[in-house]
């Protein structure tokens, strides 16, 4: 009812007086208008929540309503469109010129001092005080009846009238002198479309209270309210929200968007406040995140560069304040997203930015032009950069060389045109030097350009020309030694850092990727923004990449090109407490595996150093039917050719044109250090690098940003065993080692130095040069997919002067050696290190052809920890003092390395050939797989392995037709090679040598074992001429050899019984010629029978085979060749020609052989053979028996005639020995009764046969034997021929290709004489 009542008296009151107001120019009269009378003032209330529509006034309502100076309506809401009334517009006046806010403090029950008889009854009359006081103030006037009419609307002019008498601006003309003084007090500022005869409503009131409070010579919200600013724009430039770096006092120092640095509390932001002319003001603000919405995860970071309108108060003298109402200006964003869309279509506007901008003139500050009315609508927009800044960070210091740790450039401070180096002047013109006195450079630029895709280093040479200019004229790659001394000469020469640019800058606009957030700050037209560009680049993450310098802990870090940047998340490690980790929005998300680690991709990025946000906006993904960008992936190929000066590569079938945005090919041309020919050398270098090798390149807007060639391993090479042939799919095929893990495998060789000569298979004949064993070859990159290999040659076999083998190569000597659990090392170079071994060392060993028993250089392979005392003195093609992966060839001198090195080789003889598998030219391949060319490929067969004892299936190699019976070597089980057959002794030292020392001399040079198990040092052990005893074939046989011969082999001093996990014995079978042709088992029975048979003894030769437990099994192999036995004379044999010399029809001569037929056993071997103890030459035939011995003496039928006294001189040749005196018997012819001239006392001379003793004539079955005869003075030879036949009779004739000469006439070799 109070209500209803106020409403019908305050339009009654309206009507009736509308004459008077404008008859009283002294008066301030409410120009009349129907409104709903407001509710009393005891029942406003503090908004809680708006939900009225927006107005351009409601910062000044909800600040006025905050101080409780203007407050809600019965509904709680403010009503902003509502119009003031006279009573409302003079409580407000009251209120900021008091401070009195509480409505109780107004209360002056009927004391009613105004002056005004009308208030009682309306809403006025609860606050008689502020009426009064109001009115004895002059602030309000009543009209000439002594009225004030509370209720009436008020307009604008009379609202401004209001306040400027407020302010103490009395005694002006009304309206205009107050009008004006309004408009320079500022209390017009804000209100717009509102003439000054018009009613105002609640929201205009609002604007010219609030600007009354903070008018120039104002000091009402200072003074009454403890307010020093109102409404006020702001940037936020700084937050420390997360960070945990804090100091003693829990401050950071941390400095995130302005330049300089300052200290800001923990879970606190900082702002800055905009001066008009756009730039920001000296003081730095300090409020809770909280207070500004910015306390729930990232948002104050994110905040950071926008701008706010904030209400504030401080309280005191420092700059803490409490947030009183605040609101962020919303950004117009404006996006640059690259060239095409998802669907690979061009963009008709690529630089939306550029675009919007257009109209616009980018400023540092606003000009005069803007400050003023006439003004406001020139288009400046100050732009700031909201991400990192693409800046230079280099160390410098004693040496006019720094590092730019950005690029990875080294470089060099500039010099003058007399070669000096410039170094800064200060003011006086005086050199400027450090803290420690060094020269402060003027500037730096590039000296050696950093290549990151083969992490080389380059410099660029020029020449000047006639007309005295630099030229290009080309490129010199630095030495990885001369690197690696001018980074260590700069390292210890820096003593400071220093960042090259700075933070909070006019932004570069302009970017293929960019975001531009455009502001309207207090504003009809954007006049503030933030622009953030987004570069290309390589991420991942390092696990160890972030360490603490105080606990030496090392933490997951983000890595951009490989480097680390910064911590992942946050950590503490106890000792100190580390900064947030890298963070990023949702929408910004790089791509994670499924251990939520960052995979390695090329994007399109934005990182801010400072807040450590990271931004995503497009990642290159892998190519597959559902890309999310159709022109943007990154795929796999050949680069098979390029044009640098058209800007293309070709890949596959495919030409690709280089993206000159982003990547490898986003060279500033116009940069002094890549002009005209620089950059072509540049892009000449890195392509040559690339050509023909397989790579893995990256299309941004379906262009190449970026090629790199995959599976290329600084760790990784390949050395060659063997060529294998060529593939059916027409590459090259080696057998080799790989460095990755060291087992013997093919490979099909893709290109070969990039087949700058062409393909060897087509041109050339080089494939028997350069796939031979011993070659090693660096690994340039890999298809993984097809399994083939893109190699450059690093070392190469070459055949010296002396026909020696070696590898051709200048890399330093250095020496290895074992010692004590570590690795000491020394090279040629003066380079030393000691390394404690590890298990994931390896070493590759290329021995010198000269100092092996394979008659052709060997190759060690080893993984692991190395053993003390093992050493290796080589040349070092792959590795350094730091490496962990060796080659070494040439090498001289290995000691352990090359004992472990063959685990995986063999030496077998071929017992059983039934090949169940064979197949030729890949008939057993399956669809797709490749094979080689007219290769036959064999199965399996049954071998004997005389390493362990054991039989085994074997495979058999490629083109190798296995042999029973026949002897090969074998690496991975696999045979490789026949081995060339010899006596057992020979085939051991080669067994021996495989797994010993190349120098080895005697069993004191191979390794032994001692019975822990870390320390064993072989695989096998040999030990020749073991005497082979009854003890070995007992019950206790292990334990007796154990003893006598395994302890002292392993060091153990002939005390250890239990050394022996088995024990076997093995007889070798030889031929005639002692080759080996076989093996049979050898036990005690064996052993016997070779005792019974007379051998005086009975030696073996053993292979230990260490196992993990510190014993051995142990093969002893007895060799019949290195036994030995007796001989026993069967019987007496007489053996004549089976042909005779003729010399006549019915005369001849024959030869008788006397021997000993002759049983030897020698290792239990049993066979004959004739022993010649004589030979016989008689005259033979008819004439000789029976005619008279004259007509004998007529023919000559005799030798000599006895009792002649040089017939002790007269003596025969056999074989060239000599046979006189006593070793030769005569028999002379009978002197019968048969003859003519018989006379019993008389007795003939001739010599009818001679036999002469001979020695060291043996004759065996299967052999021939010769004996050459010569009788000294006759002038006769004889050649006789001696065998054993079948049934192995002694067999002797005359050989007929030799002419018997018989007193120095020729005779005939006849089949028998009469």
């Amino acid at each position: 009812m109070k209500k209803t009542l106020s409403l019908i008296l305050a339009l009654l009151m309206t009507a009736s007086c509308a004459s008077a107001i404008f008859a009283d120019d002294t008066a301030i009269a409410d120009e009349a208008a129907d409104v709903e009378a407001t509710a009393a003032i005891d029942e406003e209330a503090p908004v809680e929540e708006a939900t009225e529509e927006a107005t351009p006034y409601d910062r000044a309502i909800r600040f006025l309503n905050t101080y409780g100076i203007m407050k809600g309506m019965e509904d709680g809401l403010l009503h902003a469109e509502k119009a003031v009334e006279r009573y409302q517009m003079a409580l407000f006046t009251g209120r900021i010129s008091t401070g009195w806010v509480d409505d109780d403090t107004w209360e002056d029950f009927d004391a009613n001092d105004s002056g005004f008889a009308d208030l009682k009854g309306t809403a006025a009359e609860n606050v008689y005080g502020a009426m009064s006081y109001v009115s004895q103030k002059g602030i309000i006037e009543g009209y000439p009846d002594g009225t004030f009419k509370p209720e009436k609307v008020v307009t604008y002019r009379e609202a401004l009238t209001m306040a400027v008498r407020t302010l103490g601006y009395q005694g002006l003309e009304f309206p205009w002198g107050y009008i004006e003084k309004a408009v320079a007090l500022g209390l017009t500022d804000g209100i717009t479309d509102v003439a000054y005869t018009d009613v105002i409503n609640r929201g205009v009131a609002a604007q010219i209270i609030y600007n009354a409070m903070f008018a120039d010579n104002s000091k009402l919200a200072l003074k009454n309210f403890n307010v020093a600013f109102g409404w006020a724009d702001a940037i936020i430039t700084s937050t420390v929200i997360n960070d945990t770096t804090v100091d003693k006092d829990g401050n950071s120092v941390r400095a995130n968007y302005a330049d300089e640095k300052y200290v800001i509390p923990v879970g606190y932001v900082a702002f800055q406040l905009v001066e008009k002319d756009g730039t920001l003001s000296k003081d730095i603000y300090y409020a809770t995140a909280e207070s500004l919405g910015l306390d729930k995860g990232h948002a104050d970071e994110i905040a950071l560069g926008a701008p706010y309108s904030i209400l504030f108060a401080k309280d005191g003298d420092d700059n803490l304040v409490d947030i009183v109402d605040y609101e962020a200006y919303a950004a117009n964003v404006v996006k640059n997203e690259g060239r095409t869309d998802n669907e690979g279509v061009a963009y008709e506007t690529v630089d939306n930015i550029g675009a919007y901008l257009k109209d616009y003139t980018l400023v540092d500050k606003y000009s005069s032009k803007v400050l003023t009315n006439s003004g406001k609508l020139a288009n400046e927009l100050i732009v700031k950069s909201a991400g990192e800044l693409k800046k230079t960070v280099i160390n410098y210091g004693k040496t006019p060389f720094a590092f730019d740790w950005t690029t990875g450039d080294i470089l060099e401070a500039t010099k003058d045109k007399d070669g000096k180096y410039i170094v800064k002047k200060d003011k006086d013109g005086k050199d400027v030097k450090d803290a420690n006195g060094n020269p402060v450079y003027a500037e730096y630029t590039v000296k050696y350009h950093y290549d990151k895709e083969f992490d080389r280093y380059f410099e660029i040479k020029t020449k000047a020309d006639v007309n005295g200019d630099e030229k290009v004229v080309g490129i010199s790659i630095l030495d990885d030694s001369d690197v690696a001394e001018l980074k260590k000469a700069i390292d210890k020469a820096c003593t400071e850092e220093k960042v090259v640019g700075q933070r909070y800058v006019a932004a570069n606009v302009g970017g293929i990727y960019a975001t531009l957030n455009a502001y309207a700050v207090s504003s009809e037209k954007a006049n503030y923004a933030t622009y953030e560009a987004y570069d290309y680049a390589k991420i991942g993450q390092k696990d160890d990449g972030f360490k603490c310098a105080k606990c030496d802990k090392k933490y997951p870090a983000l890595t951009i090109n490989g480097t680390a940047k910064d911590l992942l998340e946050s950590a503490d490690c106890g000792a100190d407490k580390h900064a947030d980790g890298i963070w990023w929005q949702d929408e910004y998300a790089p791509v994670l595996d499924e251990d939520g680690k960052i995979e390695d991709a090329y994007v399109i990025y934005g990182y801010n150093t400072v807040t450590k946000e990271l931004k995503v906006i497009k990642t290159i993904e892998a190519y597959s039917d559902k890309l999310t960008d159709a022109d943007t992936y990154y795929a796999t190929g050949v680069l098979r050719g390029y044009s640098i000066s058209k800007g293309y590569v070709v890949i596959g079938e495919t030409k690709y044109y280089f993206n000159e945005d982003f990547g490898s090919f986003d060279i500033d041309k116009d940069n002094k250090n890549y002009k005209d020919g620089a950059y072509k050398a540049y892009l000449s270098n890195k392509f040559d690098g690339l050509f023909n090798q397989f790579v893995r390149f990256y299309l941004l807007d379906g262009k190449v940003v970026e090629i790199e060639t995959v599976g290329a391993s600084d760790k990784n090479y390949l050395v060659v065993e063997s060529y294998a042939g060529i593939s059916s799919d027409g590459y090259i095929v080696v057998n080799g080692y790989s460095t990755d893990d060291l087992k013997l495998s093919r490979y099909r060789i893709a290109s070969y130095d990039g087949w700058d000569e062409g393909d060897f298979f087509w041109y050339g004949n080089q494939i028997t040069t350069e796939f031979v064993k011993g070659n090693v070859y660096k690994i340039t990159s890999h298809d993984e997919e097809n399994d083939l290999y893109y190699v450059s040659v690093l070392g190469k076999v070459s055949r010296g002067d002396n026909e020696g083998l070696y590898i051709d190569t200048d890399a330093k000597t250095a020496t290895i050696t074992i010692t004590k659990g570590y690795r000491e090392y020394s090279d040629s170079e003066k380079n030393t290190s000691t390394k404690k071994v590890s298990s994931s060392d390896k070493y590759v060993i290329i021995g010198e052809a000269k100092a092996t028993a394979f008659g052709y250089m060997p190759i060690a392979v080893y993984e692991g920890k190395p053993h003390d005392g093992w050493t290796v003195t080589g040349q070092v093609l792959v590795g350094d003092k730091d490496a962990k992966t060796f080659i070494i060839v040439n090498a001289t001198d290995v000691k352990g390395f090359n004992f472990d090195s063959w685990t995986n080789a063999g030496l077998v003889m071929v017992l059983d050939y039934k090949v169940l598998e064979k197949f030729y030219d890949g008939a057993n391949a399956n669809e797709g797989e490749w094979y080689l060319n007219g290769a036959t490929e064999y199965g399996e067969v049954l071998a004997y392995n005389f390493y362990t004892g054991k039989f085994e299936d074997v495979t058999t190699s490629t083109n190798l037709k296995p042999k029973k019976g026949y002897i090969y070597q074998t690496i991975d089980n696999v045979l490789v090679a026949g081995y060339e057959s010899t006596d057992f002794l020979s085939m051991f030292s080669f067994m021996s040598v495989t797994y010993g020392d190349w120098k080895y001399d005697s069993m004191n040079n191979q390794p032994m074992v001692n019975r822990d198990g870390d320390n064993i040092t072989s695989d096998y052990v040999f030990e020749t001429f073991i005497p082979v005893v009854a003890d070995y074939f007992g019950d206790d046989a292990k334990k007796e050899f154990s003893k006598a011969e395994v302890s002292y082999v392993l060091g153990v001093n002939n005390k250890a019984n239990d050394l022996v996990n088995s024990l076997k014995f093995v007889k070798i079978v030889n031929d005639k010629d002692g080759v080996v042709t076989g093996i049979e088992a050898y036990g005690k029975d064996e052993w016997k029978a070779d005792v019974k048979a007379g051998l005086e003894s009975i030696y073996g030769h053993a292979v230990y085979a260490i196992r993990d437990d510190g014993t051995v099994d142990v093969v002893v192999y007895i060799d019949p060749l290195t036994m030995t036995g007796t001989e026993v004379v069967k019987e007496d044999v007489t053996a004549t020609t089976s042909n005779v010399i003729g010399i006549q029809e019915d005369a001849g001569i024959a030869a008788t052989v006397k021997a000993n037929k002759v049983e030897e056993t020698v290792n239990g071997v049993v066979s004959d053979k004739y022993v010649v103890k004589s030979l016989t030459f008689d005259f033979v035939g008819s004439c000789p028996e029976k005619d008279n011995h004259s007509t004998i003496l007529q023919h000559g039928l005799f030798w000599d005639a006895e009792g002649k006294c040089d017939l002790n001189d007269w003596c025969v040749y056999v074989n060239q020995e000599r046979v006189y005196g006593q070793d030769i018997k005569t028999s002379t012819y009978a002197y019968t009764k048969d003859c003519e001239t018989y006379f019993e006392s008389y007795k003939c001379a001739l010599i009818k046969a001679f036999e002469a003793a001979v020695k060291g004539i043996e004759v065996v079955e299967g052999e021939e034997t010769r004996v050459d005869v010569f009788v000294s003075g006759l002038n006769t030879e004889f050649t006789l021929t001696l065998s054993v036949n079948a049934k192995g009779k002694l067999v002797v004739e005359f050989n007929e290709a030799v002419e018997q000469v018989l007193f120095g006439t020729v005779a005939d070799v006849v089949a028998s004489v009469k």
